[in-house]
């Protein structure tokens, strides 16, 4: 693949705002006990029961290397194994490799650290923007303040079923229920305050019917308030409805989303977190029906998408590839990491389609995976999705 296209990185969107920092790709928790980045008594998060360890320290950081550039380092605890970063570079080569530079230096200077959530664990000036500032941002109870249309939020004492209950701060598509009944609501609640000792605001929302898609729209925004749009994906959901497992992108609908959005809920979101100081990285969601939309969670952070979407530009515009999307947390039985970093590369030297393999260790059994397929369909993509895993 040429180099000619000229893309937009990570590094690039922050240095917009911060000539100086590091990005700290990795999240906190609050249930991993041994994690370096525990949040037990402020900024919890509701992540019961958490990721292994190898989950928080590899998988979900590494993915956001293949479009971080050069401009800002990266800081973490472990490097990504040079067969992944071979991989980036042979099939990323306008993408310059990162900076990535140990936790210990990144942490011991003045210089800002631009993160995906407060830490606990990190000095709150040394934070790009303010741990508290963030963490009231991140809160699902705080969607309501933007005044754009969103589900009805409920007292427990007046809960309608069905209905949607969801810890204020949630990771990783955990903390989210529909519950159809008292029945199910009190075993929920159990689960949330007995079990995982959430001791956090909980909401409950109306539960929408009628859904046609849930994109999530992303943009930067400026110190000064000016908005770089970053693009649209459409997620995939499990059969629940409330957890994420894929997000893809049609390329030639990108102004289309753009615009469904703007006027409605970009405006108000972009001026709701420029108000409160906020800057950097966001996504935010809508759920589409045919009778209204709704705006159902806002993320002021760098996503597991922003990848994907710094990605999927330049190779439509090199190989012609408008579709893609990208698949989380695979896993692939009887598959070590390196032989699907080979699969992948095979299938990438005929030169019709592209697998991106964004991060990946070796598990107890076979790897685990956060990949992007780009091809000319969408159909062509879920069969490349399912050929790779077989």
């Amino acid at each position: 693949m040429s180099s000619k296209h000229s893309v937009t990185t990570v590094g690039k969107l922050i240095q917009k705002c911060l000539k100086q920092a590091y990005f700290l790709p990795q999240k906190p928790s609050s249930y991993s006990k041994g994690y370096r980045f525990l949040n037990e008594r402020k900024y919890r998060t509701y992540d019961c029961p958490p990721s292994s360890l190898n989950f928080d320290r590899l998988l979900y950081p590494f993915r956001h290397l293949p479009a971080a550039g050069n401009e800002i380092p990266i800081i973490m605890e472990c490097k990504p194994p040079e067969y992944l970063q071979q991989h980036w570079r042979r099939w990323l080569p306008a993408f310059p490799p990162p900076v990535i530079k140990s936790l210990d230096e990144g942490l011991q200077d003045d210089i800002p650290v631009v993160t995906v959530a407060p830490f606990e664990a990190i000095p709150e000036e040394k934070q790009s923007v303010h741990p508290d500032i963030l963490y009231k941002l991140q809160l699902k109870s705080s969607l309501l303040e933007i005044g754009v249309p969103c589900p009805r939020h409920m007292d427990l004492n007046s809960v309608s079923f069905p209905c949607t209950v969801k810890a204020d701060l949630t990771q990783g598509g955990r903390g989210n229920w529909l519950v159809k009944d008292e029945s199910e609501l009190s075993a929920t609640l159990r689960q949330i305050r007995g079990v995982c000792q959430w001791k956090d605001e909980i909401v409950f929302q109306e539960y929408i019917p009628g859904v046609k898609e849930v994109p999530s729209f992303q943009f930067n925004l400026h110190k000064s308030g000016e908005l770089f749009w970053v693009g649209t994906t459409i997620g995939g959901f499990t059969s629940s409805g409330l957890t994420c497992i894929s997000s893809s992108v049609d390329w030639n609908k990108q102004q289309e989303y753009r615009d469904l959005v703007h006027e409605e809920f970009t405006i108000p979101v972009k001026n709701y977190l420029h108000k409160h100081g906020y800057f950097g990285l966001v996504t935010f969601e809508v759920l589409i029906t045919d009778h209204g939309k709704y705006l159902i969670d806002i993320n002021p952070r760098i996503s597991g998408d922003t990848t994907h979407l710094l990605l999927a530009p330049y190779i439509a515009s090199e190989l012609g590839l408008k579709h893609s999307t990208v698949f989380l947390k695979n896993k692939h039985y009887n598959m070590s990491a390196e032989k699907l970093i080979e699969k992948a590369d095979q299938n990438n030297e005929k030169g019709e389609s592209i697998i991106v393999v964004l991060s990946t260790f070796d598990a107890d059994r076979g790897c685990e995976s956060y990949m992007s397929i780009f091809a000319r369909s969408p159909e062509e993509v879920q069969h490349l999705y399912h050929q790779i895993n077989n």
